[in-house]
């Protein structure tokens, strides 16, 4: 059947449909495809965005209360599905690959073994709604991951179920498929286009209790010390921010602030990595102001030990915690291996990193 398969391989064009599991995506690559796709699609579904199908043919519509019966009848539950089939359309000229995605066939199992197909969505429905969604990335991923990227440049792991008018079925000469038709080549690259660099967003907060000691936990008191002050030259600033927590604030007349943390794009190049502030949120006293954003925070004029604030938490040499990765919460007690993970490690592999470390 595979040598078959292989006189195609001339082709200019030919009909594909792929085997995605979600259990068969890997943590590095960030994010699974299975699951944003099912996500995204059942939301645009309920809503009437887009339009399920019986099949790929497009013979019978589905609407989204024959849906819902048919997960209570069947005990499925749409979104928990764990396998799609994609349909695309090849395109190999001069090993320049080339894929449009058609549409996606959902599938899931009843308890007995038998696969059932909830239906067909079409995914030029779909692609307008799945670039302005928010996907899960995981500590692996870079925070600016775009689904409809990876799914023109096949960036999931995936069976080949049928190629043209030929099935293939099985593993063995699905990688010889690819081998063959893909090879070192990568789909819908443009030559003149670089890819991004690797960026990850983060949040992490300062650790500047009076019980920690050494040098970074003092660097750390030096910053909100240095705040509190900006805050009291500058009151119009905190009655701003704290509007109707203000009077609570300052009503002893004296207050501290209890907790800073930051929201940042940390983007890694050869020469180090760089961070970006995007917002910062101050506790004062425990209660929490509102989140200042970065085109306030750049009009902020002050400095710790004669240096500019800005590039100072751009240095990082304080105590933090960082709190989050890309989607990712972070335990406190992970928080110094994914601190470690960031500056020695690939970031593509962190998870693995910090379970091992």
């Amino acid at each position: 059947m595979f040598f078959l398969v292989l006189s195609q391989l001339c082709l200019s064009q030919n009909s594909v449909i792929l085997r995605v599991k979600a259990d068969e995506q890997e943590d590095t690559l960030g994010v699974n495809v299975v699951n944003e796709i099912t996500k995204v699609a059942y939301a645009a579904i309920s809503e009437g965005k887009v339009q399920l199908w019986d099949s790929p043919k497009k013979e019978v519509a589905i609407s989204f209360n024959s849906l819902k019966q048919f997960e209570k009848s069947s005990g499925l539950n749409f979104i928990d599905q764990q396998l799609i089939y994609i349909y695309d359309v090849w395109n190999n000229e001069k090993k320049k690959l080339r894929s449009e995605t058609q549409g996606f066939l959902f599938s899931s199992k009843l308890a007995n073994g038998d696969a059932v197909v909830f239906g067909y969505v079409e995914y030029d429905g779909l692609k307008s709604i799945i670039a302005t969604s928010s996907p899960f990335i995981n500590a692996n991923g870079d925070c600016y991951i775009n689904i409809n990227k990876n799914l023109n440049r096949k960036n999931y792991n995936y069976q080949i179920l049928q190629f043209g008018d030929k099935v293939i079925n099985n593993i063995t000469d699905s990688r010889l498929l690819k081998e063959s038709y893909i090879g070192s080549n990568k789909f819908n690259v443009d030559a003149y286009i670089k890819d991004s660099v690797e960026s990850k967003y983060i949040e992490w907060t300062i650790s500047s209790s009076e019980k920690l000691g050494g040098k970074k936990a003092q660097a750390s008191r030096d910053f909100t010390n240095a705040l509190t002050t900006y805050f009291y030259q500058n009151m119009e600033v905190l009655y701003n921010l704290s509007g109707k927590n203000a009077e609570e604030i300052l009503q002893n007349g004296t207050w501290k602030i209890s907790s800073v943390s930051f929201a940042e794009v940390w983007k890694k190049s050869a020469t180090g990595i760089n961070s970006t502030p995007l917002w910062m949120s101050v506790s004062i006293d425990s209660v929490v102001i509102d989140s200042i954003y970065m085109d306030n925070l750049v009009n902020w004029e002050f400095t710790i030990n004669d240096q500019n604030w800005l590039d100072y938490i751009q240095q990082k040499n304080f105590l933090y915690l960082i709190v989050k990765v890309n989607s990712d919460v972070i335990p406190v007690e992970k928080s110094i291996k994914y601190q470690k993970g960031l500056f020695t490690h690939k970031w593509n592999n962190l998870i693995n990193f910090v379970e091992l470390y």
